[in-house]
């Protein structure tokens, strides 16, 4: 009776043990689940928020192009030159061009604009001054930090942690930010944490922008 007594006392020993170790693993699980999610959050806000920053460049460029086409005695050169055909419509026989080839439209003008402006921004003074003045004057700092903040607000990352950068070797916006990672813990086998996961966004490159001196 005595042996069966110590037998039962180290089951019982065993079974909590057990139960222990099995609420570690199943915190353990959970807290990197947590962290994938986090992790995919602060991936996904900083590549939105790239791709935000993006349309604020091909804006300015298209306010540019719109400014440029517009006015007579900036363009009449231009349009001698080039047989008629404003900068838009060049663009617009590229963009439709891609569009034929399934391309989506957004990609299909950031490609046309890669392919057509450098050479008619060299091509052409009065229309780089134009490009440059444009870009110069559009307050394009605040606007980009703006976007990606809001973009980056609205993905669920840390908006007080942004960094945003138009990247002069590969012209395009890149975005860093991090999302807060809690662990999930109620203290009794591991202390409560909170950390930081950071993540880059970037967007498509608009390699036109270096010919525009801005």
């Amino acid at each position: 009776m005595k042996y069966l007594s110590n037998d039962r006392g180290n089951s019982a020993f065993y079974l909590i043990w057990i139960i222990g170790i099995s609420a570690v693993i199943f915190v353990i699980v959970v807290n990197i689940a947590k962290v994938y999610v986090v992790k995919q959050h602060a991936a996904t806000a900083t590549q939105q928020a790239a791709f935000a920053g993006t349309v604020v460049l091909l804006e300015a460029t298209q306010e540019g192009i719109e400014s440029f086409d517009s006015d007579l005695t900036k363009s009449a050169a231009q349009k001698v030159i080039d047989k008629g055909k404003s900068i838009e419509d060049q663009i617009d026989e590229k963009v439709d061009e891609f569009v034929e080839q399934d391309e989506d439209l957004q990609i299909a003008y950031i490609k046309a604009y890669n392919l057509v402006l450098p050479e008619k921004i060299e091509k052409h003074p009065q229309f780089k001054k134009e490009m440059a003045d444009t870009f110069r004057n559009s307050g394009l700092s605040g606007k980009l930090l703006s976007i990606v903040q809001s973009t980056i607000t609205a993905n669920e990352a840390n908006a007080e942690s942004v960094e945003v950068l138009l990247s002069d070797t590969k012209w395009r916006v890149e975005v860093t930010a991090d999302a807060t990672y809690k662990t999930i813990t109620d203290g009794t086998y591991l202390k409560s944490f909170t950390s930081d996961i950071k993540q880059k966004g970037i967007g498509p490159s608009l390699q036109y922008l270096e010919s525009i001196p801005f």
